[in-house]
């Protein structure tokens, strides 16, 4: 009968149905979902732009099980039974499931008319594997690169300063977004005296390719001859918008690909005073001897003082309703080296210059493997300490069940801390681990709180009463979170990840078990010793 109160008990029942919502929130594939989800599709893909203009369901988090009747398992199968069956002029059906409530799924199939000229690999549409978690992990565990860059100046003024950091966290924003890597956080962070500096953390980029990204500075301009048509470093003379999709108002778009010649295109469109230099500077020309229907002089872009590509012929009759609308062209040597140009392009046309030069604070570049390793130790390093703590309390109380209760609360403690974290995609990184490894001692120091104050003798008047031990404990315990809650504050503020990481997952632990696993501990220990 004792056990049925508990459980009727409004503090145990908050406790099973915060475990509950927070398996819900994990959500471990259990069911043994088959296929592979989609991580990402850029808009300016095939697929990508099908998806944005509503054409297909098809979406990131859409998990693939099979194209066109063959079934898919791994990510390695989804390509290469993507690149056999789209066949141009064919159609390529693709059976996907969505979502609609944890472990319920809803089964669709998107039906696509392959395009001569389409392009379907990674680039197209980038799928994992299923996770086995809802869980996000941080780049020291899943792999990536790092980055911390400031302006490079010196500025006594430090609202200035602080403005300098905001454009240039907004400009590096923008370019990314163009490159399409999934994933990535641009963040400003301030030094313990107060002083900004910008956090770049990209998944899945080595350091090669993102210091590429960061470090290009973007200083473009064009040249029609020795006139200068759009400059990045002049008001007005710069481009307002960039095709990055097919079906733009203001130009084509073409992705590179082997029947081209891996050539790519895409429009642009000049500001105001762009528009003017580039009808005066083509007055100024003549038709061209060699190229029939073409002027005799070309457009040639320019990126960080490096020449971009082949001059532009000039078509003759452009400035026949001409509204600002160019058409920007280049290519490479292979598929990978044409699109990052293309993508490099954009980005800059797109974001524009970098409104300061940049340092480079520090780099921190972590492989998949090691990050792995990484995992798997913290893991190791868990079950380690709740087999110690458990040895511990048992020796302690000499009674299997206290010590059982203790650690099972611990473990459901830590249980909903992670749950929490996949519902509000908290990344969890090394640091945060390494807080909810802390966590359990701070959970079991609690937990012997509150027994010793119930199996305490009657010596005092005061705890005679076993409602007044219990609030005895929880005094002692709401002091010892508040003083901890005041040395962990100031680190979330800290210049390094490690310190905030740590501070909010060991918060974050004694809060939970301060407003939920405790009172439901007292409430089933204060049953279990009578």
């Amino acid at each position: 009968m004792a056990g049925k109160k508990i459980f009727k008990d409004w503090r145990v029942i908050v406790l099973i149905i915060a475990v509950i919502l927070a398996f819900l929130a994990i959500q471990p594939n259990i069911t043994g979902v088959s296929g592979v989800q989609v991580l990402y599709m850029p808009v300016n893909s095939y697929i990508g732009n099908l998806s944005a203009r509503g054409v297909i369901g098809l979406t990131s988090g859409s998990i693939i099980t099979a194209i066109n009747s063959h079934p898919v398992t791994s990510v390695t199968q989804f390509y290469s039974v993507l690149n056999n069956t789209a066949q141009p002029n064919a159609t390529l059906s693709i059976a996907y499931q969505q979502e609609v409530f944890p472990y319920v799924y809803q089964s669709h199939t998107a039906t696509i008319f392959v395009e001569p000229g389409s392009v379907f690999n990674s680039s197209t549409i980038e799928v994992e594997s299923v996770p086995y978690t809802n869980l996000n992990y941080g780049l020291d565990i899943i792999g990536g690169t790092q980055i911390s860059v400031a302006p490079n100046e010196t500025i006594s003024n430090s609202t200035v300063y602080s403005a300098d950091v905001s454009n240039l966290q907004q400009t590096i924003s923008r370019r990314l977004d163009v490159y399409g890597i999934g994933g990535v956080s641009v963040s400003q962070v301030n030094t313990i005296n107060g002083k900004p500096f910008i956090m770049i953390s990209m998944p899945n980029v080595g350091e090669s390719q993102a210091l590429s990204l960061i470090q290009n500075q973007g200083k473009f301009y064009a040249k029609i001859g020795n006139y200068t048509v759009f400059n990045s470093s002049v008001k007005n003379e710069t481009i307002l918008s960039v095709c990055l999709s097919s079906g733009c108002p203001f130009g084509n778009f073409q992705t590179p690909s082997a029947s081209n010649g891996f050539v790519f295109q895409f429009g642009i469109q000049l500001a105001s005073q762009a528009i003017k230099n580039f009808q005066t500077a083509v007055g100024r020309l003549g038709p061209s001897t060699s190229n029939p229907g073409y002027y005799n002089e070309s457009i040639t872009l320019y990126l960080n003082g490096k020449q971009q590509g082949q001059p532009l012929l000039i078509q003759q009759g452009i400035l026949n309703n001409f509204n600002g609308a160019i058409q920007i062209q280049g290519g490479g040597s292979s598929y990978e080296q044409s699109l990052f140009n293309m993508k490099t392009l954009q980005a800059v046309f797109q974001s524009g210059s970098l409104p300061v030069p940049t340092k480079i604070l520090s780099i921190n570049s972590i492989s998949p493997a090691s990050g792995s390793q990484f995992l798997s130790q913290i893991y190791i390093l868990l079950l380690i300490a709740f087999v110690v703590v458990c040895a511990v309390i048992f020796l302690r109380y000499k009674d299997y069940k206290v010590a059982s209760l203790i650690l099972m609360t611990s473990i459901a403690e830590i249980f909903i801390v992670i749950g929490v974290a996949a519902a509000i995609h908290w990344t969890l990184d090394i640091p945060s681990m390494a807080g909810i490894i802390a966590s359990i001692g701070i959970s079991v120091d609690d937990q012997i709180i509150i027994t010793d104050e119930i199996r305490r003798g009657s010596s005092q008047a005061e705890y005679t009463v076993t409602k007044k031990r219990i609030n005895r404990a929880f005094f002692i315990i709401f002091v010892s979170f508040f003083s901890f809650a005041a040395i962990m504050f100031p680190l979330l503020f800290s210049t390094a990840s490690l310190f905030s990481g740590f501070a909010i997952t060991t918060i974050l632990a004694s809060l939970i078990g301060l407003l939920i696993t405790r009172p439901a501990f007292a409430r089933i220990i204060g049953a279990l010793e009578g």
